[in-house]
Protein backbone atom coordinates (compact mmCIF):
# COMPACT_ATOMS: atom_id res chain seq x y z
CA UNK A 1 0.00 0.00 0.00
CA UNK A 2 1.14 3.31 -0.76
CA UNK A 3 2.88 5.22 2.37
CA UNK A 4 0.06 7.92 2.88
CA UNK A 5 -2.02 5.03 3.26
CA UNK A 6 -0.14 3.05 5.64
CA UNK A 7 0.53 6.68 7.72
CA UNK A 8 -3.32 7.23 7.73
CA UNK A 9 -3.56 3.16 9.40
CA UNK A 10 -1.13 4.27 11.99
CA UNK A 11 -2.73 7.73 12.73
CA UNK A 12 -6.05 5.64 14.01
CA UNK A 13 -4.90 4.89 17.61
CA UNK A 14 -8.12 2.90 18.61
CA UNK A 15 -8.32 0.81 15.61
CA UNK A 16 -4.64 -0.67 16.36
CA UNK A 17 -6.35 -4.06 17.54
CA UNK A 18 -8.02 -4.49 14.43
CA UNK A 19 -4.64 -4.64 12.79
CA UNK A 20 -2.02 -5.41 15.07
CA UNK A 21 -2.00 -8.35 17.20
CA UNK A 22 -0.23 -7.84 20.00
CA UNK A 23 -2.68 -4.87 21.20
CA UNK A 24 -5.50 -5.59 23.59
CA UNK A 25 -6.52 -1.78 23.16
CA UNK A 26 -5.36 1.60 22.44
CA UNK A 27 -6.06 5.13 22.76
CA UNK A 28 -4.16 8.22 23.18
CA UNK A 29 -5.03 10.33 26.27
CA UNK A 30 -8.01 12.64 26.43
CA UNK A 31 -9.22 11.49 22.71
CA UNK A 32 -6.78 13.69 21.26
CA UNK A 33 -4.41 12.60 18.47
CA UNK A 34 -1.73 10.92 17.90
CA UNK A 35 1.36 14.02 17.26
CA UNK A 36 4.49 15.27 19.46
CA UNK A 37 3.83 15.76 23.40
CA UNK A 38 0.79 13.64 23.01
CA UNK A 39 0.28 10.42 25.73
CA UNK A 40 -0.09 7.19 23.85
CA UNK A 41 -1.93 4.40 26.71
CA UNK A 42 -2.70 1.08 25.56
CA UNK A 43 -2.26 -2.85 26.77
CA UNK A 44 -0.87 -5.36 25.37
CA UNK A 45 -1.88 -9.04 25.13
CA UNK A 46 0.38 -11.82 26.45
CA UNK A 47 3.52 -12.87 24.33
CA UNK A 48 1.65 -16.54 24.45
CA UNK A 49 -2.18 -16.97 24.61
CA UNK A 50 -1.80 -19.34 27.62
CA UNK A 51 -0.39 -16.46 29.90
CA UNK A 52 -2.69 -14.93 32.12
CA UNK A 53 -1.87 -11.03 31.62
CA UNK A 54 -2.66 -7.97 29.59
CA UNK A 55 0.17 -5.58 29.84
CA UNK A 56 -1.04 -2.16 30.06
CA UNK A 57 1.97 0.33 29.42
CA UNK A 58 1.68 4.86 28.77
CA UNK A 59 4.14 6.24 26.41
CA UNK A 60 4.97 9.94 25.62
CA UNK A 61 5.38 10.58 21.76
CA UNK A 62 8.38 12.37 21.42
CA UNK A 63 9.11 12.27 17.41
CA UNK A 64 6.28 12.90 15.05
CA UNK A 65 7.46 13.36 11.43
CA UNK A 66 4.06 12.67 8.94
CA UNK A 67 4.85 9.69 6.64
CA UNK A 68 8.37 9.08 7.69
CA UNK A 69 8.26 7.81 12.06
CA UNK A 70 6.91 8.23 15.35
CA UNK A 71 8.78 7.77 18.50
CA UNK A 72 7.54 7.11 21.84
CA UNK A 73 9.32 7.08 25.47
CA UNK A 74 8.52 4.75 28.09
CA UNK A 75 10.13 6.03 31.79
CA UNK A 76 9.22 4.18 34.56
CA UNK A 77 11.53 3.71 37.87
CA UNK A 78 14.41 1.61 36.74
CA UNK A 79 12.99 1.32 32.64
CA UNK A 80 13.57 3.70 29.99
CA UNK A 81 12.46 2.26 26.52
CA UNK A 82 12.45 4.27 23.26
CA UNK A 83 10.21 2.77 20.55
CA UNK A 84 10.00 4.26 17.06
CA UNK A 85 7.99 2.56 13.57
CA UNK A 86 9.25 3.97 10.36
CA UNK A 87 7.58 4.31 7.78
CA UNK A 88 9.06 5.06 3.85
CA UNK A 89 7.81 5.01 0.35
CA UNK A 90 8.90 2.32 -1.98
CA UNK A 91 8.04 2.90 -5.67
CA UNK A 92 4.80 1.29 -7.26
CA UNK A 93 1.93 2.05 -4.78
CA UNK A 94 3.99 0.57 -1.75
CA UNK A 95 5.70 0.89 1.23
CA UNK A 96 8.24 0.11 3.95
CA UNK A 97 7.22 -0.02 7.38
CA UNK A 98 9.83 -1.00 10.20
CA UNK A 99 10.09 -0.90 14.26
CA UNK A 100 12.60 -0.66 16.49
CA UNK A 101 13.24 -0.69 20.16
CA UNK A 102 16.19 0.02 22.97
CA UNK A 103 15.61 -0.17 26.84
CA UNK A 104 17.74 0.04 29.98
CA UNK A 105 17.73 0.13 33.71
CA UNK A 106 17.94 -1.91 36.27
CA UNK A 107 14.46 -3.40 36.12
CA UNK A 108 15.20 -3.88 32.69
CA UNK A 109 18.15 -5.66 33.31
CA UNK A 110 16.87 -7.50 36.05
CA UNK A 111 14.03 -9.19 33.71
CA UNK A 112 15.67 -8.50 30.52
CA UNK A 113 15.02 -12.10 29.34
CA UNK A 114 11.33 -11.42 29.32
CA UNK A 115 12.05 -7.87 27.69
CA UNK A 116 13.49 -9.38 24.66
CA UNK A 117 10.95 -11.52 24.40
CA UNK A 118 7.99 -8.92 24.49
CA UNK A 119 10.07 -7.14 22.05
CA UNK A 120 10.34 -9.88 19.16
CA UNK A 121 6.85 -10.52 19.92
CA UNK A 122 5.64 -6.03 19.18
CA UNK A 123 8.29 -6.27 16.19
CA UNK A 124 6.79 -9.78 14.60
CA UNK A 125 2.88 -8.97 15.96
CA UNK A 126 3.22 -5.30 14.21
CA UNK A 127 5.28 -6.08 10.95
CA UNK A 128 2.76 -9.13 9.90
CA UNK A 129 -0.46 -6.61 11.17
CA UNK A 130 1.28 -3.93 9.07
CA UNK A 131 1.00 -6.46 6.11
CA UNK A 132 -2.45 -7.50 6.21
CA UNK A 133 -3.37 -4.07 5.97
CA UNK A 134 -2.23 -4.10 2.49
CA UNK A 135 -5.15 -6.44 1.32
Amino acid sequence: MPVQRMWEAFLDVPRWPQWNPCIWRSRVRGGGELREGATLLWVFNPIRRVYPYKMPATAKIVEFERCDRVTWEVDAPGFHAVHSYCFAEAGDGRSRFGSWEVAEGALYRATRRFWLAHFRYVCRASLAGAATLAR
